[in-house]
């Protein structure tokens, strides 16, 4: 995954309660194979709330707005992210070009998901969000700063807000590793090992 440290982009108010999974990425379009830089999930990220059943574009939606179009950071309601534990939601966040959210809380499975993909997801208190929004929506297309670094989210007016994140997440984002990246970091050990085995057990290594 890209590796994270700070992000400044345009920032989009998203104010919807437990906006679950099933709606992040609709079950319907789980079977689409994602194959990053072929297919991926840009385009049905949030599809019901963007399109009508006639697949038309809602004008009036927040990310259907141009002031908003590219936005690298959704300002969330709560419980963003709750339901099912499908990480094909985090891929839709991602593939939407979403690096980080921030809102008052996440649905927990899907705040490992977004960590395990490179996506950030700050929590600050509700009051703060709210303030957040109507920056967003007095002055659309205002871009904000989350420095993982420091671990602050930095409002259009300024303001700094500081934000929690396990401290082994937060290294692994900073490099860019996953868990097969963390697994790669131990290469040379697990070949030593693998030879000595095979050296011991020959038996085995001879059915290779």
């Amino acid at each position: 995954m890209q590796p994270f440290t700070t992000l400044t982009a345009v920032a989009a108010p998203l104010e919807i309660a437990k906006i679950d999974t099933g709606v992040i990425v609709p079950g319907r379009f789980m079977r689409i194979r994602r194959r990053p830089g072929v297919t991926d999930y840009a385009d049905v990220f949030l599809y019901d709330l963007r399109f009508d059943e006639n697949d038309r574009t809602r004008e009036e939606f927040v990310l259907n707005r141009p002031a908003y179009k590219g936005a690298g950071i959704l300002v969330t309601g709560i419980d963003f992210g709750c339901g099912s534990s499908r990480e094909g939601a985090a891929y839709a966040v991602l593939d939407f070009g979403v690096r980080a959210l921030v809102g008052p809380g996440f649905g927990d499975v899907f705040v490992g998901n977004c960590l395990q993909n490179g996506i950030v997801p700050a929590v600050l208190p509700l009051p703060v969000i709210q303030d957040l929004w109507r920056q967003l929506k007095e002055t659309p297309g205002s871009r904000m700063t989350v420095d993982l670094v420091e671990q602050t989210v930095v409002a259009p007016d300024g303001a700094r807000y500081g934000f929690a994140v396990d401290p082994t997440r937060k290294g692994r984002l900073l490099k860019g590793l996953d868990d097969v990246g963390v697994t790669l970091e131990h290469l040379a050990e697990i070949e030593a090992f693998e030879d000595r085995y095979r050296k011991r057990m020959t038996w085995l290594a001879s059915k290779v």
